[in-house]
């Protein structure tokens, strides 16, 4: 059973230490850096999928949504409109994620990170967001584009 705090995080122990930051605030070259370690870490573990575990109980999902907020990803003066935005232009053309500023990448991982939590995490593949991303090219294509920034 899923249960939630008043700052909206799951038992799966996402603590939410990046919901005060703004998306004024700078990100380091580290922090990009552990973020795109953590979505290989999860592209890795979707590409060994055998589809007879949950993800939303891998460790590198966990890690995943973690980063985010820990690395100044998840913010809260972002649109979540915006990441939709990019999210959908990714599932069509992936290849325009080398056009994306550091700016647009917190907006999309901001997207798929609070869309999950919206989703409640409940089903066994999570608010399905997160999963539609690791099915497509996108994943791989920002990984690649938070390599280069």
């Amino acid at each position: 059973m899923i249960k939630r705090n008043d700052l909206l995080s799951t038992d799966l122990d996402i603590k939410p230490v990046g919901s005060f930051l703004s998306v004024f605030d700078p990100v380091s070259a580290e922090q990009v850096q552990l973020m795109r370690w953590a979505l290989q870490c999860l592209i890795e573990k979707y590409q060994a999928f055998d589809g007879r575990s949950r993800p939303v109980d891998w460790s590198e999902w966990k890690l995943f949504l973690s980063a985010g907020y820990a690395c100044g990803f998840v913010c809260n003066d972002l649109d979540a409109e915006e990441g939709h935005r990019i999210f959908r232009n990714l599932l069509e053309a992936p290849s325009e994620a080398q056009h994306l500023t550091v700016r647009k990448l917190r907006a999309l991982v901001h997207y798929i990170i609070r869309s999950e939590r919206w989703g409640d995490m409940g089903g066994d593949r999570g608010g399905n967001t997160l999963l539609v991303f690791l099915e497509s090219d996108a994943a791989e294509a920002v990984r690649n584009r938070l390599s280069e920034v």
